[in-house]
């Protein structure tokens, strides 16, 4: 029984953290919303890449949009962390 009991300074630590909640959830919706619009744009610029036939395009644009995708993925992971 004595490993599920809380200790002083954790719930100092737990009180902070609601504090903090506000701020870890508006990062994280700002970094949401940048990866969603880095990642639109890559595949945007590797449709257009392809509809030119430009390689260099195309392979930046798979790029953009395969690198926001694994940081979506990240970001993904880390919010069904619990706090």
């Amino acid at each position: 029984m004595g490993a599920y009991s809380t200790s002083p300074t954790r719930a100092v630590s737990r009180g902070d953290s609601v504090a903090t909640e506000s701020g870890r959830t508006a990062w994280s919706i700002t970094a949401r919303i940048a990866a969603w619009l880095i990642f639109l744009g890559g595949v945007v610029g590797a449709v257009l890449g392809i509809a030119g036939l430009r390689v260099e395009i195309t392979v930046a644009g798979l790029i953009l949009a395969c690198t926001a995708g694994l940081v979506l993925l990240k970001l993904r992971a880390d919010g069904h962390r619990p706090a």
